[in-house]
C-alpha cells in the first residue's frame, strides 16, 4: 500500500500543468508616422504622414499650426465630437474623437466593432460601421475608390450627430469646411500615396 501511494505521488509529481492561454494581442491602433504639411484652408490643415516601412497617407484635421491641439474652434464646449479625415491608397475614412458618450459608464473597447448612425441637419442619415481605437477614438473606414461618394453627405452638410447603439449619443460636430477638407486630403493622397 505504501508503495502504492509513494507510486501515485511521484506520477502526481510529474504532470504538467498546462500554460494559461495567452492573452489577446492588443488592438493595433492606426499606423503613423512624421508628419509633413500640404495644405490650409477653410479651416482645416492637411498633412501627410509617412509610417516606417508602410505607405504614405493623408490627413485633414481642424486647426492650424500653432493652434490648440484639438483644433475645436473657440467657444466649442467639451465632449463635441471631431472629425479628421483620413486618405490613404487602399483604405481611406475618418477618426471620431473628442466625444463622451451618452450611456452610463460606456467606453470604446479598442478593436471592437460599433454601429454608427450620422444623422445631418439635411435631413441624410449615413450608417457606418466604426472600429475602437486605444486612444478612445472610433474609426470609420472606407475603400479609398467610394472615399468622396461615402462622405459627400458630410462635405455638404452643416452639422451632423452621432450615435451608436453600444455606446449611445455621441454628440453634434459642425461640419464648416469639410468639403474643401475632404477634397484636399483626397488631392494629397493622389499627389503623395498613389505613387
Amino acid at each position: 500500500m505504501t508503495l502504492l501511494t509513494g507510486l501515485a505521488l511521484a506520477l502526481a509529481a510529474c504532470e504538467t500543468v498546462p500554460p494559461p492561454p495567452a492573452a489577446p494581442p492588443a488592438a493595433a491602433g492606426l499606423a503613423d508616422g512624421p508628419a509633413k504639411p500640404f495644405g490650409t484652408g477653410k479651416g482645416w490643415t492637411v498633412t501627410v504622414h509617412t509610417p516606417p516601412g508602410g505607405k504614405p497617407f493623408c490627413v485633414a484635421e481642424r486647426g492650424r499650426p500653432g493652434e490648440a491641439p484639438d483644433g475645436a474652434p473657440a467657444g466649442t464646449p467639451p465632449g463635441t465630437p471631431r472629425l479628421a479625415f483620413r486618405a490613404g491608397a487602399a483604405e481611406s475614412g475618418f477618426i471620431l474623437s473628442g466625444f463622451t458618450p451618452s450611456d452610463s459608464g460606456a467606453t470604446v473597447k479598442p478593436g471592437e466593432r460599433y454601429d454608427l448612425v450620422a444623422s445631418l441637419d439635411q435631413g441624410a442619415r449615413l450608417t457606418l460601421s466604426a472600429r475602437g481605437l486605444p486612444d478612445g477614438s472610433l474609426y470609420v473606414a472606407v475603400p479609398t475608390k467610394s472615399y468622396l461618394d461615402e462622405f459627400e453627405a458630410l462635405a455638404r452638410g452643416r452639422r451632423v450627430g452621432f450615435r451608436s447603439t453600444g455606446l449611445g449619443e455621441l454628440g453634434t460636430a459642425l461640419l464648416s469646411g469639410t468639403s474643401w477638407a475632404i477634397n484636399a486630403s483626397d488631392e494629397c493622397r493622389i499627389l503623395h500615396a498613389d505613387s
